[in-house]
């Protein structure tokens, strides 16, 4: 049950995007997201580069953290808001 919530959760998000393609604008970065069928994982590509991220915990919303090269990414979100941190520095807003 708890994850059903969080993909529920997580679907909430992604209507907050771009309906037709799922897009996150976070600065200067362009981030595309496919939420898995479970939930568990969002596959991201990064201006151009691909990254599976996995769902970890998270006392409010969903977060999720992946390796892309050598810098640790995480995308949060919490209700229709997307944050984007690259090596645990300042968040970046997403629209």
């Amino acid at each position: 049950m708890k994850k059903f919530c969080l993909a529920l959760i997580c679907l909430s998000g992604l209507c907050a995007c771009n309906k037709s393609d799922n897009v996150l604008i976070c600065d200067k970065y362009a981030v595309e997201i496919t939420l898995s069928e479970s939930g568990d994982t969002i596959d991201a590509v990064i201006n151009g580069d691909a990254v599976v991220m996995n769902i970890v915990p998270s006392v409010s919303g969903a977060r999720y953290v992946g390796n892309l090269n050598d810098t640790v990414v995480e995308l949060w979100n919490k209700g229709r808001d997307w944050t984007l941190t690259l090596n645990a520095e300042e968040p970046i807003l997403c629209k």
